[in-house]
């Protein structure tokens, strides 16, 4: 007759004890490397970026017990993920323009890099890169896509603790780009011109390093394009870049290029250092030229470059160096 009652009687001792063994491996095992934190809430917070529009967000997370892990989000506000539990380093970047931007050296949260692709062609007339004439002292320096914009930050000394209970890493995303903005004021002879005319801009950093917050320490040259507005005498460009690269204070230099339909070019040069150096805002550079004479054009206009990456190859460039008149 007591049979059935001993063997209740011995499940609920062994549920119990299966119970309490449980707590007990989480508690001794809090921050063991290799156990999990299952729910924590990821929070993206704009309130360093209010009108920021990225819809994906990618989070790094880096520890000395376990490799990066990386989570996707294809929203910008958050979600729940599992972590291994113990400290950890989060890096966090906006991921809107995969085409654009590359990534390299993720498996550190110092090295990680943001940086764009080298570019065969000035879009704006269809002249290659090949050849084209260069700045003294930037003949090395790859010719980079500007980057469009972006997003990201770091934090460190997180502790994730093991349990299933709700945990919340809040992050603060903030622009990793800088706005540049381009004038040529009172050009001469802008009417004979195009519309679009292609330029340069050398010794700016070529990447961002979202793990240390600065922009990495590599110079290149960026190409973009001036729009020309006839009743206004100007060229204007504005355009993104990761800004001045870590490090020594470098000479910068503007180069428009302006093909002819002879086959020759003109090239012209501008140093724009103290302008950048000394820009009062280096996340909003504001770059005036005046002075710029452009050339009489042939009497027909140049037949523009035909489309699917055919370039326009321009024979000889003249080149002008201009003195800044500020």
């Amino acid at each position: 007759m007591k049979l059935p009652f001993n063997k209740f009687s011995i499940v609920l001792f062994n549920l119990a004890m299966l119970i309490s063994g449980s707590c007990t491996h989480k508690d001794l095992n809090e921050d063991a490397p290799t156990t999990i934190a299952d729910n924590v809430e990821v929070v993206f917070d704009w309130s360093k970026a209010p009108d920021a529009k990225a819809s994906t967000m990618i989070l790094y997370l880096y520890s000395d017990s376990h490799e990066v892990m990386q989570h996707w989000f294809s929203n910008n506000s958050g979600g729940i993920i599992k972590s291994y539990g113990g400290k950890h380093t989060a890096v966090c970047h906006s991921n809107d323009d995969p085409y654009t931007h590359y990534l390299r050296n993720q498996d550190s949260h110092n090295d990680i890099e943001i940086y764009t692709d080298e570019t065969a062609v000035l879009v704006g007339q269809g002249i290659s890169t090949q050849g084209i004439p260069r700045p003294e002292g930037t003949k090395n320096e790859p010719l980079r896509v500007p980057p469009t914009m972006i997003y990201g930050t770091q934090s460190t000394d997180i502790d994730f603790k093991v349990t299933g209970f709700h945990q919340t890493l809040t992050l603060y995303p903030e622009e990793l780009v800088c706005h540049y903005t381009v004038e040529f004021v009172d050009v001469e002879n802008i009417q004979n011109t195009d519309l679009k005319i292609d330029a340069t801009i050398s010794s700016l950093a070529g990447g961002y390093l979202p793990g240390q917050m600065k922009a990495s320490s590599e110079p290149v040259s960026h190409t973009f394009t001036l729009a020309a507005d006839i009743e206004e005498r100007s060229l204007r460009s504005e355009f993104l870049t990761f800004g001045v690269p870590d490090g020594e204070a470098r000479p910068h230099m503007i180069s428009l290029y302006i093909a002819l339909r002879n086959r020759t070019g003109n090239f012209y040069t501008f140093d724009v250092s103290d302008q950048i150096n000394k820009a009062d805002d280096p996340k909003n550079v504001n770059i005036k030229i005046y002075g710029l004479k452009l050339p009489e054009l042939p009497e027909e206009p140049p037949t523009p470059p035909e489309q699917g990456g055919v370039s326009v190859e321009v024979d000889t460039w003249d080149t002008i160096h201009y003195d800044l008149i500020v």
